[in-house]
């Protein structure tokens, strides 16, 4: 079996029912399910059968660099809630059970970096099993964005300080052939509070972070309710990990705060 070169991978462990496994991914992505971003459906007959073990075990092995993935074995096509194992690239590693109807917006959120492993473990049920209410949606909670139109409103600049520096990496992004971001539409004080938990002196021993103040600036002025689009992307050397994290405007796709992670050596 080879491992694909992707960003996250969902891997489908059990074979034995094309029925059931059309209608559980149908679920778990919805009924745009053909834009799976940023998953990809490995559907690979050479992974028929493995247990959860044995897969992590080869995938330590060939080390691909994923930082999660997402599996689909017997349970997901035979138990209530149909649970996909969601797994992380830590050591130890954390192993999360979706219920379905959450994948989608699981994956997203720990993407992007605004929700960790950790919010989800502690809201999993008493079983393990972490099963959210589907929220009510009255538009698309994540969308595909053109890099392009982002650089056009953005402008020529130079803007100051950090969106600047942004500025010049979404360039090299483009320059590389990133020429689209996933963004998931999120509260803006949802993302103030999930980050104010989590002082950036937690994160200093492993992480250079850029540009953190911009998100503060912005969330200190920001006053009302209201939604921002999050989205990342990856630098061009280094850690596999670095990356530029950003909010946009909805509306107009305008930066409106950005940060810069690369990952220490150890």
């Amino acid at each position: 079996m080879t491992f694909p070169d992707v960003d996250i991978p969902l891997l489908r462990l059990d074979y034995s029912n094309e029925q059931a496994w059309n209608d559980v991914l149908h679920t778990a992505l919805g009924e745009e399910s053909e834009r799976t971003d940023p998953l990809t459906i490995v559907d690979d007959p050479a992974f028929d059968g493995i247990d959860i073990d044995e897969l992590l075990a080869r995938l330590n092995e060939d080390d691909p660099g994923y930082r999660f993935l997402v599996i689909a074995d017997t349970r997901t096509l035979t138990e209530t809630d149909h649970p996909f194992t969601l797994v992380t690239a830590t050591d130890p590693p954390h192993r999360l059970p979706l219920a379905a109807h959450t994948v989608s917006d699981v994956v997203a959120n720990l993407w992007i970096s605004n929700l960790d492993i950790e919010d989800y473990l502690t809201a999993a049920d008493p079983d393990g099993v972490y099963r959210a209410t589907p929220p009510q949606r009255t538009e698309p909670q994540e969308r595909t964005i053109e890099v392009e139109k982002i650089v056009d409103a953005m402008g020529d600049g130079p803007w100051p300080g950090t969106l600047e520096a942004f500025r010049v990496g979404l360039l090299e992004y483009r320059a590389r052939a990133g020429f689209r971001v996933f963004a998931i539409l999120v509260d803006a004080r949802s993302v103030y509070t999930n980050k104010s938990q989590r002082p950036l002196s937690d994160y200093l021993k492993y992480w250079d972070v850029y540009g953190r103040d911009s998100y503060e600036d912005f969330f200190a002025t920001h006053s009302k309710e209201g939604q921002v689009l999050a989205f990342r992307f990856s630098l061009m050397s280094g850690d596999p990990d670095n990356h530029w994290s950003a909010i946009l405007d909805p509306s107009t796709l305008r930066v409106l705060a950005a940060e810069r992670w690369i990952k220490r050596s150890t």
